[in-house]
């Protein structure tokens, strides 16, 4: 079982996500914010972080740079999540992120992509 951090500023995508990966046999934490993912992060350590790139107070490519230089965060793969269009996909890798992933998110994507960093 794996910790799961979901960070995204859509409560609906929070619980979907986190559902599915409840069902999936993992725990999953959310996050609503710039500023909730650094709270959940000074007492939960996620084995994953699931990163929206657009956030009400500030930007997940920000927060995946932090999470890099930080030795306590720095090898915690990161998927970056948006609806941006087009993708994020060079920004994404810039910041530091394992993977990315477009939204609507397709489950088996996302199976993919926890699986590519070590998760099952």
């Amino acid at each position: 079982m794996a910790k799961i951090l979901i960070v995204d500023d859509e409560p609906l995508t929070v619980e979907m996500l986190g559902t599915f990966l409840k069902v999936s046999g993992h725990e999953p934490i959310g996050a609503l914010s710039f500023k909730q993912t650094w709270d959940r992060l000074a007492y939960e350590e996620p084995d994953v972080i699931l990163l929206d790139i657009m956030l009400p107070d500030g930007n997940g490519l920000d927060i995946c740079r932090q999470l890099r230089a930080d030795p306590r965060w720095a090898d915690v793969p990161v998927i970056m999540i948006s609806a941006h269009a087009p993708p994020m996909t060079a920004e994404a890798q810039a910041a530091g992120a394992n993977s990315y992933l477009a939204k609507p998110i397709k489950l088996d994507a996302l199976r993919n992509a926890l699986q590519e960093v070590g998760i099952r």
